[in-house]
């Protein structure tokens, strides 16, 4: 099951929920979908899994053999692809194009995220997010809304959708979104969910204006990318690299991604996956979903994830991009 796949089973999954969540927004957000690694963001918190210093995996190429689930790497041919070429990556350091001039409070630390041609400012803290996402694409809502009217941002007519939080959900609580064109004719989209109302969302709406935010150090970087690549989606958690018509088409992650999980890693022995080392950690390689499993210990494991239809790496390719990934804390 390849990364479009995955979304798809969650998307399709959540959407026969009665009251779709923000918990679903911050699983694509993250790249994070497959139905074993889901967590109920809102409902439970965050849990941090903190590690003591940086994980660095550096170009090392060595098969395992034997003693675990995996089949060992000489059994099994390794895919077949055209030789690609290799560049640094060389896509500038991502900024919001905006900057807010009032932000309630409660809202936690702002966080960048690209998402494909769009760029989004993300605030969370707890069951609290606030986020405002801009650019050529159009946002979604994320959430089911109960109604709809409009109201003035800057002189902008804006679509205000709202909806109560679902049964059980914490008091006091509601979603509030907000879009409109910009006059250069870029969307700009604000959501909460949250003890904010109307007036709050909209009040944080109109006081964005000129200025940026800097995106900050990421915490997954690479250090080699194949040609003809740029970036296409980075979160927290979460780093694609697609070519630039995938990239001016599609927000959610797409193309070649890596993906920090908080779970111990598992090799599937039934998808019949082959045992390799990534810079001297255990790993696995699932030739026909597009996928490279990493150990990094601490009951974290790093994903890399293609689709081998669109991108077909070869194992060699495939290693090497994942040996060239850097881990943060």
């Amino acid at each position: 099951m390849n990364l479009e796949d995955d979304l798809r089973v969650t998307l399709h999954d959540r959407a026969a929920e009665a009251e779709p969540q923000p918990d679903l927004w911050h699983e694509v957000r993250t790249g994070v979908h497959r139905a074993r690694r889901r967590r109920v963001v809102l409902a439970a918190g965050t849990t941090a899994v903190a590690i003591a210093a940086a994980v660095s995996v550096p170009m090392v190429l060595a098969d395992r053999s034997g003693g675990s689930p995996p089949i060992p790497a000489d059994s099994a041919p390794a895919a077949s692809a055209p030789a690609i070429d290799w560049v640094w990556p060389s896509w500038p350091e991502p900024v919001f194009p905006l900057r807010p001039g009032w932000v309630p409070g409660g809202v936690g630390e702002p966080e960048v995220l690209v998402m494909g041609a769009n760029t989004l400012l993300h605030y969370e803290n707890d069951a609290s997010i606030v986020e405002v996402e801009t650019g050529p694409l159009a946002p979604s809502w994320e959430t089911e809304g109960t109604e709809e009217h409009t109201a003035d941002v800057g002189g902008r007519e804006a679509t205000v959708r709202t909806a109560p939080v679902a049964p059980g959900g914490p008091a006091g609580q509601e979603f509030v979104g907000v879009r409109w064109r910009s006059a250069a004719g870029a969307w700009v989209q604000v959501l909460s969910w949250g003890p904010r109302d109307e007036a709050e969302v909209l009040k944080f709406a109109r006081f964005l204006g000129a200025g940026s935010v800097p995106a900050g150090p990421a915490s997954i970087e690479v250090t080699a990318v194949p040609a003809g690549l740029t970036l296409q989606h980075r979160s927290k958690d979460n780093l694609c690299v697609a070519a630039p018509e995938v990239v001016a088409a599609e927000r959610e992650p797409e193309g070649l991604c890596a993906t920090v999980v908080d779970e111990d890693y598992a090799p599937e022995a039934e998808a019949e996956p082959v045992a390799v080392t990534v810079g001297d950690r255990e790993a696995s390689f699932y030739a026909d979903s597009g996928r490279i499993d990493v150990n990094l210990g601490a009951g974290r494991t790093l994903n890399v994830m293609w689709d081998p239809e669109t991108m077909p790496l070869s194992r060699t390719d495939a290693l090497r991009f994942a040996e060239g990934v850097t881990i943060r804390p």
